[in-house]
């Protein structure tokens, strides 16, 4: 096989790890150093010419190709039919509605979070119940860890020059999470939003880290915890403020407690819409969006009124809603991603393609 790649030799393992931290092939955590035999394996199960070109990778506008992203999967521990999800991801990255350039680069604390929802969930193994953020399970930390690694070596993101984050979140590492097809007593995302049952598609979108809210699902009625959920949302440091598109991952309880009050997932939305609000005298103490923004709240509501509403949610096609987690305890502890903000990155949605048999 013609690889493009320089080859480089250690002594050993010790040494091959310690020239990947002497090259700055990685963030601060250790990789697994990227042997020929492992690369040629991922390519082989491709099928695919190792010098296809998935896209560019901004900002530094590195070649992604099919040899360059083995490489940065063998690095995160990826097994070879975990790849195609890798690419799937990184095709919705550059997709010019994502806007990577300004996702790599803004002071925002956003990171590309991946959703993956299909089939391919329970066939690879994916921790969809407890700690479905956090580790657990191969699959969706070494996915999460090769597509930071991508947009680490290939994209250059590194912090200070030109990643201006101001503080970043513990996604920078890994971000990845799975729909629970268990659990989920809706339409999964993936159908929702126009594809066929049997496919496995990835979903990308630029938020920040999970932020917890115990809405109660075990103990109130569904109307108090859509009351708990709108006001973790309407907060006036997020930057939903000025709209723009957020994730909330629904603990099973909560799912459970809304679906049995007659909810479907659109009702939530609507829901969530109208509630999650702030009076414009509360919100005109928020000073840091200029007035001339075109997603300026003053754009939404009468200004002039203290006791208008402001909304948070601009339309229930801003609002992912999946579903992940374990059962807990009667807290039903829900997660919210707050985006980036309007008119800088929309989510995007790409198929899985795995090779033939």
């Amino acid at each position: 096989m013609q690889l493009a790649a320089k080859i480089f030799e250690a002594a050993d393992l010790e040494a091959a790890t310690e020239l990947c931290f002497e090259n700055k092939w990685t963030d601060g955590l250790p990789v697994i150093p990227p042997t020929r035999g492992a690369v040629e394996r991922i390519i082989n199960y491709l099928k695919r010419d190792p010098a296809e070109v998935i896209g560019i990778i901004q900002p530094r506008d590195g070649v992604a190709t099919i040899e360059t992203i083995a490489i940065n999967c063998v690095m995160a521990g990826c097994k070879p039919e975990y790849v195609p999800i890798v690419i799937a991801a990184i095709e919705a990255m550059i997709d010019d509605e994502f806007n990577l350039n300004g996702v790599q680069t803004t002071t925002h604390g956003c990171a590309p979070l991946t959703i993956i929802s299909g089939p391919a969930v329970k066939k690879f193994g994916f921790n969809t119940k407890e700690c479905a953020f956090g580790h657990g399970d191969r699959a969706t930390a070494t996915i999460g860890r090769a597509i930071r690694l991508i947009l680490w070596n290939i994209g250059g993101g590194f912090p200070g020059e030109p990643c201006k984050t101001t503080q970043g979140h513990p996604g920078y590492y890994s971000f990845c999470i799975a729909e629970d097809p268990d659990t989920n007593l809706w339409e999964p995302l993936h159908v929702e939003r126009g594809f066929k049952a049997e496919d496995t598609v990835v979903t990308i979108a630029a938020v920040e880290g999970p932020r917890l809210i115990g809405n109660g699902a075990g103990y109130g009625p569904a109307s108090d915890v859509l009351t708990v959920l709108a006001d973790s949302i309407a907060t006036l440091g997020s930057p939903q403020i000025s709209g723009g598109d957020m994730v909330l991952v629904l603990a099973p309880m909560a799912v459970k407690n809304l679906h049995d009050a007659g909810y479907s997932k659109a009702d939530v939305k609507r829901e969530l819409v109208r509630l999650a609000t702030r009076p414009v005298r509360e919100v005109k103490n928020r000073h840091s969006i200029a007035e001339s923004h075109p997603a300026h709240w003053k754009h939404f509501c009468d200004a002039s009124n203290d006791e208008a509403r402001v909304p948070f949610i601009r339309g229930i096609e801003r609002l992912i809603i999946t579903v992940a987690g374990g059962w807990g305890s009667g807290s039903a502890f829900s997660s919210l991603c707050p985006g980036w903000g309007a008119r800088r990155a929309k989510p995007v949605h790409r198929r899985v393609e795995f090779p033939a048999a």
